[in-house]
């Protein structure tokens, strides 16, 4: 038996798990000389690959990387942490006739950049999630939708956020106005210490939404009957919001928020307080409220994303690794710290 043919040959290495042999022969940096890219495995010459380190033989020098950044291509930093490129939409990021339009946004809190020019939509009667390890930018980008990083000293929003095609920085906009047209619904609820009516009427009342009492009562009744609370509360209108089971305040939180008629609604893990049978009725809740409003979601949940969502977004530290389909995000990721994260590797 010679020599070349006293070794079994090797399995090529998987590419998603970012191309481990190749990255031994290229000094440890997870990235050898015509190796991966972002996943993308190049081709090796047969005598290499059956026998890698067979004495008296020379390996055949690696076909070039190819990247494809139209299909989402990433950098293999040294570390082998994977970063979206900068400035580079992801494939899935935009929408037709977007309610909200994302362009190049970053966040900084003084020196330190909490967001990385992300690009992405929000289309309209659906729910985008946004999923990521705790810390890495997805409630800090909810908050830019509505603008409420203003109220933060020393941060500072760069790019463009456009709300039906008009910017939502500009000068002559009337920050007041435009929560009223994005409602938020937060991590904990958060009732008035006032009646479970006047929860309700609160926004239309100094919006001057309501013609009259009758009118006002109108819309008390009609947004709990859409929170699915108006059968357990209708006979204690009266009664304090706080005195209302935990699912049962954030439910009157949503019907606050749809009382004033938002075309968005943002939800910064409106379930993760709740037990299972009240995050069940939230989760029905959001699908029946996704027919008239773009609902934005930020959830540690991957199950409630696929659950409620239509679109889904990956961040990580910062950046925006990922964007699609739902179902095809969880199904057949493109990128290997996102399948990573859905299937529990990290975070």
């Amino acid at each position: 038996m010679n020599e070349e043919t006293s070794h079994p040959p090797r399995a090529r290495p998987d590419s998603r798990n970012g191309g481990a042999g190749a990255g031994a022969a290229g000094g440890g940096n997870g990235l050898a000389d015509g190796g991966s890219v972002g996943g993308d495995t190049a081709a090796a010459s047969p005598a290499a690959a059956a026998n890698p380190g067979a004495a008296g033989t020379t390996a055949a020098p690696a076909a070039p990387a190819t990247r494809h950044l139209g299909e989402g291509g990433l950098n293999l930093k040294p570390s082998g942490r994977v970063s979206a490129p900068g400035g580079v939409a992801q494939p899935e990021a935009t929408v037709e006739n977007p309610v909200f339009a994302c362009r190049e946004v970053s966040v900084y809190y003084r020196a330190k950049q909490a967001l990385k020019e992300i690009t992405l939509d929000v289309g309209r009667r659906q729910v985008l999630a946004l999923i990521g390890p705790s810390g890495c930018g997805k409630s800090t980008f909810l908050r830019c939708l509505n603008r409420m990083n203003d109220t933060i000293p020393g941060a500072r929003v760069t790019g463009s956020i456009r709300l039906d095609g008009h910017d939502i920085h500009d000068y002559a906009l009337d920050v007041a106005q435009l929560r009223a047209r994005i409602g938020m619904v937060f991590q904990k609820p958060n009732p008035f210490p006032k009646s479970i009516y006047d929860n309700v009427a609160y926004g239309p009342r100094i919006h001057g939404m309501a013609r009259s009492r009758a009118h006002l009562d109108e819309i008390v009744c009609t947004s709990l009957t859409r929170a699915g609370l108006w059968e357990e509360v209708k006979d204690r209108l009266s009664s304090p919001g706080t005195g209302l089971s935990g699912g049962q305040q954030q439910r009157l939180c949503i019907a606050r928020t749809i009382a004033v008629q938002p075309e968005v609604i943002l939800m910064d893990e409106p379930c993760s307080a709740l037990d299972p049978i009240a995050t069940a009725r939230i989760e029905d809740l959001i699908d029946e409220l996704r027919e008239s409003y773009a609902i934005v979601i930020v959830t540690h949940s991957m199950q409630q994303a696929a659950r409620v969502s239509q679109r889904t977004a990956y961040f990580h530290l910062g950046e925006l690794i990922e964007i699609g389909e739902t179902d095809r995000l969880f199904t057949n990721p493109r990128h290997r710290l996102t399948e990573d994260y859905i299937t529990g590797r990290f975070g």
